[in-house]
């Protein structure tokens, strides 16, 4: 598959943030300047920025509950096109008990798992990254070994866009509070597939008391209960005095109110081998020195 030119990417971006706009995002502080991606593990959803400003978003696969992605700050630490797949000793055993081949690697081509790129945040060690797939209707959904998994041609995109250096932030938030250009205010609620069972109850209720008084309109609290107890991962009208027939007006804003809520946790220790890893980046088979941009802790389960 052939990568986009830049300017190939620039439109089509265009042509998709109205689309993006419509969806929650998650409470996150996103930088003023540069590039920053943002995934939101519950909601299998990618999202992109551009000096502060939402850009696009995309549909993702992430890890599996035995081989959850880790939540933290990162950074972009290579880009690799047309990668091979040197398949983890923990991959070729599980192969191995399903009565399949077992592949030590797998070369670039249509059944290559990482598709047409890989793009590697975080120290190599930790053996994470964005990359394409060979079996698109596997996104979105919860079924990697960590690494986020997108269609190979939204992920050749992504690369096309996003440089070396660019933060990303993986988060767990299971609950967002959003605001349209109407001024309604939206809850959306996804299953808490990781058991984190992290949602501040009394945090999310000071949070609408906060928005109602601030804006003087009611807060239906029986639909907050309905959207919590449901969680269907679709935006429910909070304050529209018909929910069932309510649109969102124009973009949803996040409301922000879960910042101040995610306590630090320890540094996991290094997976013995790489979750995912393209092909060695010389002939030494050592990858370059790369560091994080800070220390992610791992979802509680």
């Amino acid at each position: 598959m052939k990568p986009l030119s830049g300017l190939s990417a620039f439109f089509l971006l265009l042509s998709l943030s109205a689309t993006a706009a419509a969806i929650p995002q998650p409470d996150v502080a996103i930088q003023p300047s540069g590039t920053h991606v943002v995934i939101n593990l519950p909601q299998t959803r990618l999202f992109l920025f551009q000096d502060g400003e939402l850009k696009d978003s995309f549909p993702v696969a992430v890890g599996k509950m035995l081989t959850r992605t880790p939540v933290g700050e990162y950074a972009v630490t290579g880009i690799y096109r047309n990668p091979s797949w040197h398949v983890p000793r923990s991959i070729q055993e599980e192969m191995r008990k399903k009565g399949k081949p077992v592949e030590t690697v797998v070369p670039p081509g249509p059944d290559n798992p990482l598709g047409p790129v890989f793009i590697r945040f975080g120290e190599a060690k930790l053996g994470l990254g964005i990359h394409g797939t060979n079996a698109p209707s596997s996104v979105p959904g919860f079924r990697s070994h960590g690494c986020v998994r997108m269609k190979s041609e939204q992920a050749l995109l992504l690369s096309n866009i996003v440089p070396k250096g660019a933060t990303v932030s993986v988060t767990y938030q299971t609950v967002l509070l959003s605001q349209d250009e109407a001024g309604e205010l939206w809850l959306t609620a996804f299953r808490d597939r990781y058991q984190n069972k992290n949602v501040a109850m009394p945090q999310l209720a000071d949070a609408l008391l906060r928005w109602q008084g601030e804006n003087q309109k009611a807060v239906f609290g029986q639909r907050v209960n309905q959207a919590l107890n449901e969680r269907k991962g679709k935006p429910l009208c909070l304050t529209c005095k018909k929910p069932a027939e309510a649109r969102i007006s124009g973009t949803l804003s996040s409301i922000p109110w879960l910042s101040d809520q995610e306590p630090a946790q320890a540094l996991p220790e290094p997976a013995p081998e790489p979750v995912m890893e393209p092909a060695p980046e010389d002939a030494s088979g050592a990858w370059p020195a790369a560091k994080r941009k800070s220390t992610p802790p791992v979802p509680a389960g």
